[in-house]
Formats: C-alpha cells, structure tokens, sequence
C-alpha cells in the first residue's frame, strides 16, 4: 500500500510485487487439487494401467515407444529449462552491491544486519520460489503426457480398424478349413475385433473424461495466471533502464518457459481433436466393403460416436487448442499495452 500510494512509485517494484502475487496465487490454487483430492490424481494415472490399453501388436510397439520417448524428452526439456530459470534468477543480487534478495519481501527483521541473516533468507526465498518452479517443472509436462497418452491410444485405434481384414487374414492363414468356412471365420473375427476397437474407443473416453473433471481447474488457473505472468515479464522487458542485465535475461528465460507450459497443453489438445476427428477415415482406409452387414453396422456405430468432438476444456471455458493458445498471447498483450499506456 505505501508503494502504491508513495510519492517515489518505482514501477519496477510493482511489477516484481504483482508478479509474486501472482504467481503465489497460481501456485496455490494450481496445487491445492494434488492435496485436497490425491486418490482422484492416482486413479487418473493410474487408469493407464488398463488391459485395454495395454493390448497392442507388435508393429504398434513403435507408437507407444514415440510417445514415452517424446514425454520423457519433453519433461527433461521442460525441467532443464525451470531449473536454468531459477538459477539465473536466484544469482541477480550478486551482481548487486550489498545485501539484497532475489526480490524483497517482507519480514520480521532486518536481514541485511549480518551476513549470517542475510544468507538464511537467502536460502528461505530461493526454497519457496525453487519448490514451486520444480514442482511445475514436474507437474505440467506429465498432465501434457496424459494427453498424448491418450492420443496414441487413438492412433493405436485406428490403426486396428484400418487394418481388420488383414489381421482376420493372419489369423486364419494356417487353418486349413473349406474357403466358405474360413471366409464365416474370418468374419467372425473381424466382428470381435469391431467389438473390442468400441470397447477400446469408450475406455478413451473415460481417460479423456477423467482427466477434464481432475485437471480442468488446474489447467484454467495456469491459463488465466499465464495472462497475468507474461504480461508483467514484458513490462519489466521494457524497462531496460531500470532493470540489470542479468535479470532481463532471466525474465527472457522465465517468458520462454511460461510460454512453453501453455503450449504444451494446447499442442497435445490440439492434436487429441485432430486424431478423433480423423477416426472415420481410418475405417474408410480399411477393407470394409469386404465386411459382412453385420460388422459393417458395428463399425457404424463406433463411426457415430466418434462424431463427438473429443476436446479437453480448462475450466469448462477454454478448450485446449492452438487457438487458444494465440487468444493468451493476444490478452497478454492488450493488457500490456493497458499498463504502458497508464
């Protein structure tokens, strides 16, 4: 309050003060669900672990490897670059003469008396700030890799029906029975198959389910905090007079993760809906019109029921897709011109 109302209004420290805000704020409310609701976050993950799932072909193997390699890499990308942002951020008082922290805060003592103070909150403010960057650092690359799970789960899909009639063939090549026989068979065949890819299309839509009504809050308070976040990194962009060198290279670092956090999210939405909305070509790419009417039916309903767009939401507002993410970058900006101006 008496920075605000002060006749010395430095802008830079209330940029630094809304942002730790802020970010607290989003911290708060980004993990309370992890606390108050653990048993719905492990049966979230834990749903991965379904038979159905887990029953793939061999030459499906190298969907699902692409898919762990890519989170992995993601997470130790993500993590590499939240640890790299802390560190520049936590060194910016050494280029400083005297006794500072990495932003100021408030506290029940003078912390700048004895070098002994000074280095314990040194160490108190890195830990708070250092806890939740790490945390994020975990945290948002393995929500983003439930999604990708869940689109690999529909490439492993579509794969199955777009090659049914082939895997009916390897099936019955060895059997040696009357061809009228053998075609019943392979029909047969084909039809538990069907049945199974529903089965297999449903399950995903539990998964996709569960994670909407587990992390949609999470992902809307990163969203609407990310609005918030880069605008202020922007205005202390702009004010290169007042800021070190080291910090704005800092804050460059901090924008790029930001930015990288909510992408990943819009990405992997974005291509959920792509790989859903691409399930009906898929079975046209099959040998359908081999099938017999009642497989051909079965396949109409599980066509119909991929007419549902499979869209993941934040907060049951925004839907997770690039073009929301582009709507984050343009709100950020209208508010950074707002506060330029004022």
């Amino acid at each position: 309050m008496d920075l605000l109302l002060g006749e010395d209004v430095d802008l830079a420290q209330i940029s630094d003060n809304a942002f730790l805000v802020c970010q607290t704020g989003c911290f708060i409310i980004k993990f309370l669900p992890f606390v108050n609701n653990p048993d719905k976050i492990k049966k979230s993950i834990f749903m991965i672990e379904n038979c159905l799932f887990n029953m793939y072909t061999k030459n499906q193997e190298e969907i699902i490897d692409e898919c762990v390699a890519t989170c992995r890499r993601n997470c130790r990308l993500f993590l590499s670059f939240c640890l790299l942002t802390l560190i520049n951020w936590a060194i910016t008082p050494f280029f400083i003469p005297g006794y500072h922290l990495p932003i100021e805060i408030w506290l029940p003592f003078d912390y700048k008396t004895s070098t002994h103070l000074y280095s314990w909150s040194f160490v108190f403010v890195v830990a708070g700030v250092g806890n939740g960057a790490l945390s994020s650092g975990v945290i948002d690359p393995l929500l983003a890799g439930l999604t990708s799970h869940a689109t690999t789960q529909l490439k492993i899909l579509k794969n199955n029906l777009q090659y049914l009639y082939e895997h009916a063939e390897q099936e019955t090549e060895n059997i040696d029975i009357h061809p009228t026989e053998k075609e019943l068979l392979k029909s047969e065949i084909i039809y538990k198959k069907i049945k199974f890819c529903i089965k297999h299309h449903n399950a995903i839509l539990e998964f996709v389910e569960m994670y909407e009504n587990t992390y949609s809050s999470v992902v809307f308070v990163q969203f609407t905090a990310s609005v918030v976040v880069i605008c202020i990194s922007c205005l202390r962009l702009s004010m290169v007079s007042k800021v070190l060198i080291s910090n704005l290279r800092s804050v460059e670092i901090y924008i790029f993760v930001v930015l990288s956090e909510i992408f990943l999210y819009c990405y992997y939405g974005t291509i959920l809906f792509e790989e859903n909305n691409t399930l009906t070509n898929a079975v046209y790419m099959g040998s359908w019109y081999k099938y017999n009417i009642k497989c051909r039916r079965a396949l109409i309903i599980l066509m119909e029921r991929s007419r549902r767009p499979m869209i993941i939401t934040a907060g049951k507002i925004l839907d997770l897709s690039l073009e929301t993410f582009t709507t984050i970058l343009r709100r950020a900006y209208s508010l950074l011109a707002v506060l330029k101006n004022y």
